[in-house]
């Protein structure tokens, strides 16, 4: 009887939210899509519209479990504890000793260097190929009239993220199991996976507006909010000679940038192209951030992040995906289309393969050398595109390419000089 008005509360509060977010994406329906432009804004409306219809609820379950007695026998209340109460048994303390002492025991300078080899290699080679296919998928049409080229973003999103779900969960299955030693509450986990929609979506609908080097160029410069997100958010302290590599990182960039002829350099660079460019900057530079905040604070392997990430991926964008009717759409494009199927398959394949790699990278090296290697992959990238559309190459954007990979090798030359002075010689090399 206790329990009966809070209940009561609860299931009013997600009532009339839902009824509300309901009327709120009536009102936005009936927006006119004067430009494409608007076109572009109102669907991420509309897809965040349709995203709170599960964050929402979600968020007054969390007040619900933070402020009530939950009991332990009902699977309610079990299914609440899963998703929003953090287990205090757990020991931060011991967890990071578990990590320093698993690290020291077992972890050498060949196998951290291997490792380091493994991640590179799966990260360029997944998203190299992504990348062409992404292009592809986004800038070309598959037919001859202007209905054949696909232009649902979202869509892409969800394809990706479902099949990471699948295959992360069969893998898991078959290893270590879904479960892991030190658990974080479920909830944990939305924070980067709503930042990684957002950061997938616009990367995606930038290409509508601006050209793919481009596009490429701004990835370049995502190790500064990288390292302001984990100043800001997790306290990190960066070196002076982080901060100079970081700049020159993005300085090479530019000038490779600034000198190589493009193709598509028609495509108009307008306002909303540079809004969208910013939002996959700040978005993805949180992801990065607090995927490896969780590193730390919990015993969560990359593939245990790899399946929760997605699988409340797929659900957030599932939801807004039904309402627009994208999946009946979306078949019968197939249908006119098959070899769009085709780079369907390998566009999720290389994301799932290289989501792996992410979480694998991020959780052995930290976000910083995550992104030093996707800057790699970024210049390679626009390398592939020249290559593809028959741009040359000029002494100028090779220069900016040297010039790159001098900072990088410079970062790591002085974060293995600095690690060795500070601990005892048998501790693993960190790249």
């Amino acid at each position: 009887m206790t329990m009966f008005l809070p209940c009561l509360k609860l299931w009013f509060s997600i009532l009339v939210s839902i009824i509300g977010i309901i009327i709120l994406q009536s009102i936005v329906v009936n927006f006119p899509n004067v430009t494409q432009n608007t076109s572009s804004f109102g669907t991420f409306l509309k897809n965040g519209l349709g995203y709170c219809l599960v964050l929402v609820p979600g968020y007054w379950l969390y007040k619900f479990a933070k402020y009530y007695e939950l009991g332990d026998n009902s699977i309610t209340s079990k299914l609440l504890k899963f998703l929003f109460v953090e287990n205090h048994s757990i020991d931060v303390e011991r967890i990071k000793q578990d990590t320093v002492q698993d690290v020291h025991s077992s972890a050498s300078y060949k196998k951290d260097l291997f490792t380091f080899m493994y991640c590179f290699g799966g990260l360029q080679t997944s998203y190299l190929v992504w990348g062409v296919v992404q292009e592809k998928m986004m800038s070309e049409s598959y037919g001859s009239g202007v209905e054949s080229k696909f232009s649902d973003t979202q869509m892409l999103v969800f394809l990706n993220r479902g099949l990471s779900t699948v295959l992360s969960a069969a893998v898991l299955f078959m290893n270590e199991g879904i479960g892991s030693k030190y658990p974080p509450p479920l909830y944990k986990y939305s924070y980067c996976t709503l930042s990684n929609i957002i950061s997938s979506w616009c990367q995606y609908e930038a290409l509508k507006y601006v050209s793919f080097p481009t596009q490429v160029l701004a990835k370049t410069c995502k190790i500064i909010p990288v390292m302001l997100m984990g100043k800001l958010i997790s306290g990190k302290k960066y070196q002076y000679y982080e901060y100079v590599t970081a700049v020159g990182i993005w300085i090479g960039m530019a000038v490779f940038q600034f000198f190589t002829v493009n193709k598509h350099s028609d495509v108009t660079t307008c306002i909303s192209g540079i809004i969208l460019l910013m939002g996959y900057l700040a978005s993805d530079s949180f992801t990065a951030t607090w995927q490896g905040r969780i590193f730390t604070q919990y015993q969560v392997t990359p593939l245990q992040m790899v399946f929760a990430t997605s699988f409340l991926s797929s659900l957030l964008t599932s939801v807004s995906l039904y309402q627009s009717d994208s999946f009946r759409k979306t078949y019968v494009f197939i249908s006119q289309y098959p070899s769009f199927l085709t780079d369907c398959i390998v566009l999720s394949v290389s994301s799932a393969c290289g989501q792996l790699f992410i979480f694998k990278t991020i959780s052995k090296f930290g976000p910083i050398v995550f992104t030093i290697i996707m800057t790699i992959r970024q210049g390679l990238s626009i390398i592939i595109s020249c290559l593809r559309y028959h741009h040359p190459v000029g002494f100028m954007a090779s220069l900016g390419i040297v010039f790159v990979f001098i900072s990088i090798f410079t970062r790591l030359y002085c974060s293995v000089r600095m690690k060795s002075k500070k601990v005892p010689s048998h501790t693993p090399f960190k790249v």
